[in-house]
């Protein structure tokens, strides 16, 4: 069987060579299936695990795939031409293989480190780049499940022993153990300066008790009571809350009874103040200052009775324009995670700030196509939760502007669901 050139091409001086793909069909009805019989060999002489080319093809065909250690053989659900299996291999190569800069196989393939170890880079060994991968491509979410090692084959302990996967469970374990670790790295930062929310101030160097919230359920009771007030001011003032005609006499009256007390002027002073005591914490915040941003916030809260939810909407308001993804994810991502940690509703947080998210791509038109990126950036430093985002976008909108988001941030929750299917696919 002749060689092909990787990545193309019929020069028969060219040094970089490959087998070509064998594909044999296999089972009848139902159990159909394409084994990629030499997918091992394929995968050698690209220098990349052949699990990562099996998931890609079946990936492009929408099919479940497997992978046989002992026989070295990649499976894909369904009965595929091997000229078509070529083809995505083909494709593989491109994307996942050449180097983007002088088009040649000497690229390796790594996890970035720190705040980058959820992307994987390119390094070529022929011209020196360096450059990241197609991370919203479902392969990205294997790979960074089942990394490689040196050699480019999927580091040993990594993968299990059906070459796949780590559980739901895992995940969720391993995002706890980066966010504990994140935060005993904000500890270190903050040192003697971390700011207890609940007396004001002081020297404290645990940082769990930032913005530290009695959760209990009488706790927080009391003081969603206490609040209740605050809340319809600032939400009216806002222009957020609107009371549906099923909420009946009683919630009517009371908002009209807040109405009467406060009016649209007094209203729209509470909000100006607010406003301006949040510009400064945002400001602080920019400088690097979050210790002083806390301390500003927390006069805010303590002041005019709010929560974390409200500070949030106020923080959406006035501290994020077309650099948001960056703001997000860099200048504001320890107060945003702080603020976070002390919301004692976790899931009421969660449907608020994508509730914030679609009123900010609603209110800068240009951020509608940042949309899976704006998500991407809140779900990267920890203040969305997957389970969240996916059932915010199942569930969908009435509204044009809604359905617009999430047909927008699509790609993204499309990576999230992918994760979840991994943990099943090499079971069915």
């Amino acid at each position: 069987m002749s060689l092909l050139n990787i990545g193309g091409g019929d020069d028969p001086a060219y040094r970089y060579k490959m087998p070509p793909v064998v594909g044999k069909k296999e089972g009848i009805g139902n159990g159909k299936k394409t084994v990629i019989v030499n997918a091992t060999e394929v995968g050698k002489s690209l220098k990349r695990a052949p699990q990562y080319l099996v998931k890609y093809c079946a990936v492009e065909l929408g099919a479940v795939s497997t992978f046989d250690k002992e026989q070295g053989s990649g499976t894909v659900n369904g009965w595929h031409e091997t000229p078509i299996l070529q083809e995505k291999t083909n494709k593989f190569i491109k994307e996942w293989v050449l180097c983007p800069k002088c088009k040649l196989p000497e690229t390796s393939m790594e996890l970035g480190n720190g705040k980058k170890s959820k992307d994987i880079y390119f390094d070529c060994k022929a011209c020196g780049y360096h450059g990241v991968a197609d991370m919203m491509h479902k392969l990205a979410t294997f790979i960074l499940n089942n990394p490689p090692d040196a050699s480019g084959k999927i580091a040993e302990g990594k993968a299990d022993v059906k070459g796949g996967k780590q559980s739901r469970e895992d995940r969720k374990a391993l995002k706890a153990a980066k966010r504990a670790e994140k935060e005993k790295d904000d500890d270190d930062d903050d040192g003697d300066d971390a700011v207890d929310i609940g007396d004001g101030g002081g020297d404290d160097d645990d940082d769990d008790e930032d913005w530290a919230v009695d959760t209990s359920e009488a706790a927080v009771a009391e003081r969603e009571k206490s609040a209740q007030a605050s809340f319809d001011k600032i939400e009216a003032a806002m222009g957020d809350a609107k009371v549906s005609d099923e909420a009946g006499g009683a919630k009517e009256k009371e908002k009209k009874e807040e109405d009467d007390d406060w009016g649209e002027s007094e209203l729209e002073k509470v909000r100006e103040v607010i406003t301006t005591k949040v510009k400064a914490a945002v400001a602080k915040s920019v400088e690097g200052d979050v210790n002083e941003a806390v301390k500003l916030l927390m006069a805010a809260s303590e002041a005019h009775e709010l929560e974390p939810n409200d500070l949030f909407g106020f923080i959406f308001d006035v501290a994020f324009d077309d650099n948001c993804v960056k703001q997000i994810k860099d200048t504001h991502k320890k107060l945003l995670a702080k603020l976070y940690k002390a919301a004692p509703d976790k899931s009421k947080t969660g449907k608020f700030l994508l509730a914030s998210v679609e009123r900010l791509v609603e209110q800068q038109e240009g951020l509608l196509k940042k949309s899976a990126n704006i998500l991407k950036a809140l779900y990267d430093i920890d203040v969305l939760d997957e389970e969240e985002i996916i059932k915010w976008f199942d569930k969908g909108s009435k509204r044009k502007h809604g359905k617009a988001v999430r047909e927008a941030a699509a790609p993204f929750v499309n990576w999230l669901k992918e994760a979840d299917d991994d943990d099943s696919d090499e079971d069915d």
